[in-house]
């Protein structure tokens, strides 16, 4: 039989046994003076119940269900940046800026930038831009490029620039250039506007604002007139008359207004203007 000196010395440098339960108790992975009832409760350690709207950054949305480690890798004492960026990897490096709330939220990445939203950029979409696809304009949408220098209207559409090529309104014949807002519209190319053409007759306002350019004009000149007078004109067509007599009553020599009158499109043009 052990002595019973010997025993206690035996016992007394033996490991303490563990107690009940004790392995329900996890490793300290914080700083000493945490106080575990801030977080957790005594029905389990997995059932973790802290306030996280005290820290400034309330979890919403997706963040909700994200396991804490996954911010807070190292320590809970070591604060996490607020920015999108310091958790997830900016795919647009950096073109966007780090205001990720503009086109995203805490659901989903789904972006939230639409028409309305690119107003707030140096090229609003109106008219027909604000139904087109983002990859019509943001070819490099694949790797989330979206930033990119605003460009001409022709840089886009060359092709119905080259379209009018031999036509009456040939745009690099008559040096029909920039900016193509002063005779288009966003919504459509047709009708447009010709600005210029008020200098010889007013159609930019007035009952001829709506009419037609071959209406009016027999045919479009080849290249672009450097005068008024194009020869073109028929007046005749919509305001149809005869020269005759009635005409010429209309129209006496002793009207100083009438002076030099001629029963010819160009004369018409001439004197009846429409304010």
């Amino acid at each position: 039989m052990m002595p019973a000196l010997l025993l206690l010395t035996f016992l007394s440098g033996a490991p303490d046994a563990p107690k009940r339960g004790a392995a329900l108790v996890p490793a300290p992975s914080h700083a000493a003076g945490t106080r575990c009832s801030a977080c957790h409760v005594t029905a389990s350690w997995s059932d973790v119940r802290f306030n996280h709207d005290k820290t400034g950054f309330p979890l919403k949305g997706q963040h909700v269900r994200v396991d804490c480690r996954g911010c807070h890798a190292a320590d809970f004492s070591v604060p996490v940046g607020r920015q999108c960026a310091a958790c997830h990897l900016d795919v647009h490096a950096g073109d966007l800026g780090g205001r990720c709330e503009g086109c995203h939220d805490e659901s989903s990445w789904a972006s939230a930038f639409d028409a309305d939203a690119h107003r707030r950029t140096a090229f609003p979409l109106l008219g027909a831009h604000g139904v087109m696809p983002c990859q019509e304009c943001h070819s490099a949408a694949r790797e989330r490029r979206f930033s990119r220098a605003i460009v001409q209207c022709a840089s886009c559409h060359q092709a119905d620039l080259a379209r009018t090529a031999g036509t009456g309104v040939d745009h690099t014949t008559f040096q029909f250039t920039q900016p193509c807002q002063t005779c288009h519209g966003a919504l459509a190319f047709k009708p447009a506007r010709f600005p210029g053409h008020d200098a010889c007759f007013r159609i930019s306002s007035g009952p001829h604002a709506e009419v037609a350019c071959a209406q009016c004009h027999s045919a479009l000149p080849a290249t672009a007139p450097n005068s008024c007078a194009t020869g073109t004109a028929a007046c005749v067509s919509c305001h149809e008359h005869s020269c005759g007599e009635r005409l010429q009553r209309q129209h006496p020599a002793t009207n100083p207004a009438a002076a030099g009158f001629q029963c010819s499109n160009p004369k018409c043009a001439q004197c009846h203007q429409f304010d």
